[in-house]
Parts: C-alpha cells; sequence; structure tokens
C-alpha cells in the first residue's frame, strides 16, 4: 500500500462534502470524501461502535466500509468500520409536529439539511480493524482495534485496498479465486486465497436465491486453478458448464459404476431393498459380504460380484446356523437384485482421470434417494482413499442438495464419510463444497467444518441452523439475509479464509447455467397462448 495523506487542518466540513486527499494502493493522490464526523453519546465513540453525523450530500449504504481518524499526534493509526445502519433527526417532523402542521393552516416551510441547525443524519458503525500510520502517512498493516476514535474525528469513504486488506482479500483476481465485488462497494473484488478452498466450502440458500450459480462460478475458478474436481450432480445444474470447461458428465450405468468391492457392508444394505435392520438376513447378507472383502484385502482375489457374493451366503449360511429356507433364500433373492442396479459394474478409473484440472460431473437425476447416499458414500470414500495415498492431486468433492445424502444421522453410511473428509479431508489434499436450501437437516459435525460460507437468501425458519457459520456477521447483516436480492450473499469465514463477514455481489458467470428457474410463461406464449385470455372466450 502507498500513502495515505491526511486531510488539511482548516477543510471545511460544515456545510459540504469535502474532497480530501487520501489514497491508498497508488502513487498518485486520489480524492475521497469526506462522509462526516464522530459524535459523543453514551455508547460512542468506543473501541467496538462509531456514530458519526453523516455530511449534507454524502450517503452510504448498509456493510459500506468508511475509516474513521483514530489514535494520537505521535501515533495516527485509522479505524475501518463496517456501516450498520443509519436514521435521520428531523424534530419538524415528529408526530406532534406533523399532525400540527396537517391540521393547522399555518406555512411549514422551514431549512433543509446542510442550512438548519436541528437537521441531521446519524449512521452507526461497528469498528473492525485499525490501521496504523507512520509520521509520514504511510499505512501499515491492519490489527485489531487498539486505538479509541475520538469525537470530531473525520471520517472518509474506504479506498478499495484498504477494504482488501481488511477482508483479507488478494488484490489481483489473477491470484487467486475471483467472485466478485463486494456489495456497496463496486471497485472492491472479493478475491479469495486459493488455500480457502481446502477449508471446505459451504452454499446455502433458498430456491432462486443463487446458490447454484455461484457454485458454478467456483467451477469456472476452480478450472483456471487447476483444481480437479468431482461434483455429484443431483439437478443436472452443471451439465453444459462441465462440457464448456472440458470436462465431462457422466451417469451411473452409463460411464460411470462402481464394483461390488467397493462398497461397505452398510452401504450394502442400503442398496438392498427389503432388508429389515436387525434380522438375521441382514446378519448372513453382511457376514458373507465381509468374507469376501477380507479377501480382497489379502489380495486372495481381485474383486467380486453379486454372482460371487450369492454364492457366499450359501457358504456361510451352515457356519452361521442360517441355512434354514426363510432365511437363506430371501437373502440370495434380494441380494441378486443388486444386478439390476445400472451403478454395479467395473471401478471407475479415477487415477488416470483425476489429473489437474480435470472436472467430473456425476450426472445423479434419476436416482433414487438410497441409491443416491450409496453413490455419494462409495464416490467419497474412493477419492479420500486415493488422497490418502497421495496417488490424486489435490481435488475438489461438490454434492449439491448435500442435505440428501448428509442427514443429521449417524447410521447414515454417506453422512459418516462425509463427516470424516469434513474433519481431516484437508490433510489428504481433498476439500469439499456442499451445497443445500435445508442447513435444518444437515449433519451439524459437518456444518461446523465448512469454514468458508455463501449464505444466500434463505427461509427466516433455517436461520437458526447457521448459527455459529455467521462468524463476525452482524446481527443487521444476518437479519437481511432472508431479503438479500437474487446473486448477493453474505460471505464469512474463519480468520485464515474470510477476516470479516461482508456482503457479496457474485460475479458473472462465462459458463451456462443450468439452475435457472424456467420461464413456463414464455413456454405458454411461444405456444400460441397469446395474452391473458377473458373469461368469456373460454367457455
Amino acid at each position: 500500500m502507498a500513502e495515505m495523506y491526511p486531510v488539511p487542518a482548516d477543510a471545511e466540513l460544515d456545510d459540504q462534502v469535502v474532497e480530501a486527499e487520501i489514497v491508498v494502493g497508488g502513487p498518485r493522490r486520489d480524492p475521497r470524501p469526506v462522509l462526516g464526523t464522530v459524535v459523543s453519546d453514551d455508547q460512542s465513540p468506543s473501541f467496538e461502535t462509531v456514530r458519526f453525523r453523516l455530511n449534507p450530500g454524502a450517503d452510504v449504504v448498509p456493510g459500506e466500509f468508511v475509516v474513521v481518524e483514530a489514535g494520537r499526534e505521535d501515533a495516527p493509526a485509522l479505524v475501518v468500520s463496517r456501516v450498520l445502519d443509519a436514521h435521520e433527526v428531523n424534530p419538524h417532523e415528529d408526530p406532534l409536529s406533523s399532525t400540527v402542521r396537517s391540521v393547522l393552516p399555518f406555512g411549514s416551510e422551514y431549512s433543509q439539511e446542510g442550512q438548519s441547525t436541528v437537521i441531521y443524519r446519524l449512521v452507526e458503525a461497528e469498528a473492525v480493524e485499525e490501521i496504523p500510520l507512520s509520521a509520514d502517512g504511510t499505512p501499515g498493516d491492519p490489527h485489531e482495534v487498539r486505538s479509541l476514535p475520538r469525537a470530531g474525528g473525520l471520517v472518509f469513504s474506504a479506498d478499495a485496498a484498504v477494504v482488501g486488506a481488511v477482508l483479507g482479500f488478494l488484490s489481483d483476481p489473477e491470484d487467486g479465486v475471483h467472485l466478485g465485488l463486494v456489495h456497496g462497494q463496486g471497485d472492491v473484488p472479493v478475491v479469495l486465497d486459493p488455500a480457502a478452498l481446502q477449508r471446505h466450502v459451504l452454499i446455502v440458500g433458498g430456491i432462486g436465491s443463487g446458490k447454484s450459480y455461484t457454485r458454478g462460478v467456483l467451477a469456472e475458478e476452480l478450472r483456471r486453478l487447476g483444481v480437479a474436481q468431482v461434483n455429484i450432480d443431483v439437478n443436472g445444474e452443471l451439465i453444459d458448464a462441465a462440457t464448456e470447461l472440458g470436462g465431462t458428465t457422466v451417469r451411473p450405468g452409463n460411464g460411470f459404476t462402481l464394483p461390488l468391492s467397493a462398497l461397505t457392508s452398510e452401504d450394502l444394505i442400503e442398496a438392498i431393498a427389503g432388508v429389515q435392520r436387525g434380522t438375521n438376513i441382514e446378519t448372513l447378507i453382511g457376514y458373507a459380504f465381509n468374507v469376501l472383502q477380507r479377501e480382497v484385502r489379502q489380495n486372495r482375489r481381485a474383486t467380486f460380484g453379486v454372482a460371487d457374493l450369492v454364492q457366499e451366503i450359501a457358504d456361510q449360511a451352515p457356519n452361521l446356523n442360517m441355512a434354514q429356507a426363510n432365511t437363506l433364500r430371501p437373502a440370495q433373492l434380494r441380494t441378486q437384485a443388486l444386478d439390476r442396479l445400472p451403478y454395479i459394474g467395473p471401478q471407475f478409473d479415477w487415477r488416470t482421470t483425476l489429473v489437474n484440472g480435470a472436472f467430473v460431473n456425476i450426472d445423479c437425476r434419476t436416482q433414487l434417494l438410497p441409491d443416491l447416499r450409496v453413490i455419494t458414500a462409495a464416490v467419497a470414500r474412493d477419492i479420500q482413499n486415493l488422497a490418502r495415498r497421495r496417488e490424486i492431486p489435490f481435488t475438489v468433492l461438490s454434492i449439491d442438495e448435500f442435505h440428501l445424502v448428509a442427514p443429521n444421522d449417524d447410521r447414515n453410511v454417506s453422512t459418516q464419510v462425509l463427516r470424516e473428509i469434513a474433519r481431516i479431508g484437508r490433510h489428504y489434499r481433498l476439500g469439499l463444497i456442499l451445497t443445500t436450501q435445508s442447513p435444518a437437516d444437515v449433519d451439524r459435525s459437518i456444518l461446523k467444518r465448512l469454514l468458508t460460507r455463501f449464505l444466500h437468501a434463505i427461509e427466516p425458519d433455517q436461520l437458526d441452523a447457521l448459527r455459529g457459520v455467521f462468524a463476525d456477521a452482524p446481527q443487521e447483516m444476518v437479519r437481511s439475509l432472508p431479503k438479500l436480492p437474487q446473486g448477493t450473499c453474505v460471505l464469512s469465514g474463519v480468520a485464515e479464509t474470510v477476516r470479516h463477514a461482508t456482503v457479496v455481489d457474485v460475479r458473472r458467470r462465462v459458463t451456462s447455467h443450468g439452475g435457472a428457474t424456467p420461464d413456463v410463461w414464455a413456454d405458454i406464449q411461444a405456444a400460441g397462448w397469446g395474452p391473458k385470455r377473458n373469461l368469456d372466450d373460454l367457455r
């Protein structure tokens, strides 16, 4: 960051917006407006809260960052603060004065802000970071607030480089994960350090809020950074984007299969219809399956299929005293039904496929929920094992509607696998991007370990489930979540990913957006219906 120049002591501030000489991030003087003056009351100024009178002609928006004079003469500093709210003070328009003026036939003209001595606007801001200044005005690195802003101190519009540094963003979109712009301060790019992807990503939002659009932006950034990605596509939203980014879309049974040996006994029971937990049939199937799995681990066989398992059930039934017809035969018949599952087949070649920049999109639109969970658990387990053995590069596994495969249920196999990846995946060079419209239904252990969060507009009843992931987002920002416009989200995280929560306008995508709500009304018009018809014409 370059020099920051103080405002001249004789600057006129009372009745106009003053252009002050202040610059961060460039060698030239860049005029920045003085927004207002810090005022004193019972709570401001403090190390947490700053209230300032807004100058006539100046404006701020919620979430905007401003800088406030602070420190001593021999140790000047700027306190970077986030605007929370503002209100106008106008005693001419209090309820009584307004009522009297509407009833009595007297003139109602009075001086407006800038000429009146009693009309002003008051802004409340939250102090978030401090930037120390050297004697010549050169800024240092941001740190926690240590200097108390003083009443009468000046408040400036924050420079883009200041905002980026305080939030922990990189300055050049080419150096990291470029997501968009800080809302209300359109010249501040939101660029995360790529290391944030290793700490896992959460995307939440209601229907039509823009969460799948954001996932598409991340897909573009991952591809540009050379990160391999595997996506469990529940709604088919990344099919076109995968092709446009040079990736491939496969379908269970058509380009993508799993061998029976890739499953666990819990996966197997989940995949077999009609097997009740705790019965002899479940015990027999699970025991025979584990015998075959042990032989694979001991290199006594390379793999096994459905026919092998059916035979092993017959071989093991006498050893368990379960050779009775009402146990053995149903166990074999239910297991034989696995042949009808299209995704059971040869092992998908992850080692060859997952090179730097690879994009594998698994189209799971036609899968029933039990099959979706089995596929997700098997894919996650395969990738985790390969990552643990360093046989694949850093890879991101993403799942849409992940509340379906990671419910708050310890018995669910896919929940168990994803919980393990969320806990230690970053040590194996494995990241997660998980998207949901229903965080209340998600496993809490997974949710709290997703350390970079994109929070789009969501129903108020879902907010309780997100407590703990807002980081330092103020209550004003949290309350705005249900009303955020499409494509705008709150970005929060830990200090290593996002230093302070902020509102982001997600950038435009280059690839096609497969998650847009279809325009059914345009379809009706195109089919020849025309404008809304008169009821009399429809009889």
